[in-house]
């Protein structure tokens, strides 16, 4: 008797069963943000070093040691009167003198300029300014004060004092000093003696 069922279809001679291939994930180009970003990698990476050493730079220059400048020109300066000068040759009415100027510490420092408060008297110095010090010396200067009107001069200055002009390393300065009774006796004199004179008869 023949039997006759139905199983599983078997492949024929020759043929095999081939699973459905899938296709390989399709690669985006490259585009917007994410194209930008790989196009500019390297020059961004550039740009920031660049700004990293202009930075580490900065800051080792704002926090390198800065050198002392030394003290102010009028911290440094010390100026005396050296009394008149009693050699002949200055104008009637003037009252010569020399000017000690010691600069004690820090950088030499260079006298701009001498002046005097008062406009009825005149002033000249000699050498002419500028004149520099050098530190832990002395230079004298000669100073001539002469009378320019009796009637507005000082008869009796109690503290006459001079004007100066300072420079160094560090700044520009200017500071009055004042040369003590003897400077005050000395100008008052000189200008009694010239404004207070009897008149002359013609």
């Amino acid at each position: 008797m023949a039997v006759s069922g139905v199983g599983p279809v078997e492949p024929g001679e020759h043929t095999y069963a081939v699973e459905p291939s899938v296709p390989p994930p399709r690669r985006q180009p490259a585009g917007g943000w994410a194209g930008f970003a790989v196009r500019h990698r390297r020059p961004a990476a550039v740009a920031v070093t660049a700004f990293a050493v202009a930075a580490g730079s900065v800051f080792l220059w704002a926090t390198r040691p800065h050198p002392d400048p030394g003290p102010w020109p009028a911290q440094a300066v010390s100026v005396a009167y050296g009394g008149a000068d009693p050699s002949p040759g200055r104008p009637a009415g003037a009252l010569r003198f020399s000017l000690r100027i010691r600069v004690d510490t820090g950088p030499p420092v260079t006298v701009e300029s001498v002046r005097q408060p008062s406009p009825a008297l005149g002033l000249t110095t000699s050498p002419n300014p500028p004149v520099t010090v050098e530190t832990g010396s002395i230079r004298t200067v000669v100073i001539t004060v002469a009378v320019r009107d009796c009637k507005r001069a000082p008869r009796n200055a109690g503290l006459p004092f001079l004007d100066v002009t300072l420079r160094n390393a560090r700044a520009k300065q200017d500071q009055s000093f004042i040369l003590g009774d003897r400077y005050a006796r000395d100008l008052a004199r000189a200008v009694a003696d010239y404004c207070e004179q009897p008149p002359r008869l013609s």
